[in-house]
């Protein structure tokens, strides 16, 4: 936890309404919410802005960190065009799909059609699929987060093909591979939600159009404090200074880096564990055949993500390649490299790449144990007034980029009103203060005036 004696304040000190620590998804989203009510707004950030979402070129190719899709339909999505941004790209062709079972390649039942034509599945397995994938919009969220998605899988009694589809399909929506670890309202909510996009520009898209016009401060915030009716960030810029705030949103990225911004502990107990991923970015000559392969057997995933979004030089193509739950870069990279060549990707095809061993794909994923998404940290519960929370793993409300979105704009939304209300009160403070001190300067005469003075005055310096 951050102590007193770490917070040192220098001339240079900035003063705004709300300040926000952290730039990615989360960070920028309550920076934009609270700019576009007029606040003056800090973003302090240790690394480029967007974090996972930020977007590197290579040789004309952009990469995400790692795969990332926006869900159309989901909560993420609402709270974009809410910010007047409407992002544009392309969905997969799943169409063309395979899944990689019993080391062969099969047609991938992604549609009502493909499924009724996946010869390879039985007719009860179809059947199976069919009534589960048309029933998911009749479960009880609520109910299934006190499930792990294991268990809600197991309790379904499908016929082993028809298991190995559905929760292959299960890792693709949540990215995630222990079934275990996660609700199973995370799981079910993310299988409702069928229809993604991959961006035009990458993610760098989304991280340019919430930036807008803020220039985040590069500088890694140390510690939070009360400053009079505020709160001051201190950072590690040295002779840059401190940010004095009226209310301050933590976007800090997992949830151990925003408890120890925290003056005391805000009492979360134990969240879940972080989901990672082994991710392999290769820049291509040409687009590979099958765009697309899921693996059944093993928890991997490749996908052309150029085209249909614009990621490379004319004629190239961006696919990403990843295993869910990272291992080590000895066992992943070989494992990823030969799902490549299961596409028909040869040496001679690759321009450019990249190798990511541990990428995170959520800070901190839903538990049963905490009664799953609704169990998560609220945005205010950081046990100081005027402190908000934002992340993947904040807020009642999405999963992965959704809930960054989500939570940014409910604690973005949460500072800018506390802010304005400190802006209405703050002179009716300062006029009580000149009234403390007036009475202070003609009681000089009386027993203990100098005490009373001495006190306006501190008042004076708490209320500027």
């Amino acid at each position: 936890m951050a102590t007193n004696h770490d917070l040192a304040t220098s001339p240079a000190d900035e003063h705004v309404d709300v300040a926000v620590v952290g730039a990615g998804l989360a960070g920028l989203t309550a920076a934009a919410t609270a700019a576009r009510q007029g606040d003056r707004v800090a973003v302090l950030s240790h690394g480029p802005p967007g974090g996972r979402a930020h977007t590197t070129e290579r040789d004309g190719y952009r990469f995400n960190q790692g795969p990332h899709a926006l869900y159309t339909g989901g909560a993420g999505m609402a709270v974009l065009r809410e910010l007047g941004i409407e992002p544009t790209g392309g969905p997969p062709s799943t169409g063309e799909g395979r899944l990689l079972v019993d080391g062969e390649l099969r047609q991938l039942p992604a549609s009502a059609a493909s499924l009724a034509s996946s010869r390879w599945l039985s007719l009860r397995s179809r059947g199976q699929l069919a009534t589960v994938l048309g029933r998911l919009g009749k479960w009880d969220l609520e109910e299934l987060g006190h499930r792990s998605g294991a268990d809600w899988l197991d309790d379904l009694g499908l016929r082993p093909d028809a298991d190995a589809v559905l929760r292959t399909l299960a890792r693709v929506t949540t990215y995630a591979d222990d079934m275990a670890s996660i609700s199973a309202d995370v799981v079910v909510g993310q299988l409702r939600q069928p229809n993604v996009r991959y961006l035009d520009g990458g993610w760098q898209q989304l991280v340019d159009a919430l930036s807008g016009g803020l220039q985040p401060r590069t500088a890694r915030a140390t510690g939070l404090s009360r400053d009079g009716q505020g709160w001051l960030v201190t950072t590690d810029a040295g002779g840059v200074g401190a940010v004095r705030a009226s209310a301050v949103v933590l976007a800090a990225g997992s949830p151990a880096a925003c408890r120890a911004l925290l003056p005391t502990d805000p009492g979360w107990g134990e969240l879940g564990p972080a989901s990672t991923a082994a991710c392999l970015d290769l820049g291509l000559r040409r687009a590979p055949e099958p765009p697309i392969i899921f693996g059944a057997d093993e928890p991997l995933y490749l996908s052309t993500h150029c085209p249909p979004a614009d990621l490379a030089p004319a004629g190239g193509a961006v696919v990403q390649v990843m295993r869910y739950g990272a291992r080590s870069a000895e066992l992943d990279r070989p494992a990823l490299h030969e799902l490549a060549r299961r596409a028909g990707i040869t040496d001679d095809d690759v321009a450019t790449q990249r190798f990511l061993a541990g990428m995170v794909t959520c800070s901190a994923v839903a538990t049963p144990a905490r009664g799953g998404l609704a169990g998560r940290p609220g945005m205010a519960a950081t046990g100081a007034e005027g402190v908000y929370l934002a992340g993947d793993w904040v807020g009642p409300v999405g999963h992965l980029a959704d809930a960054s979105l989500a939570s940014g704009r409910a604690a973005g939304a949460a500072a800018a009103d506390l802010a304005s209300r400190a802006q209405a009160l703050a002179p009716i403070l300062h006029s009580s203060s000149f009234e403390l001190l007036s009475q202070s300067a003609a009681s000089l005469n009386r027993p203990g005036a100098v005490q009373a003075s001495g006190m306006a005055t501190s008042l004076m310096k708490d209320q500027a």
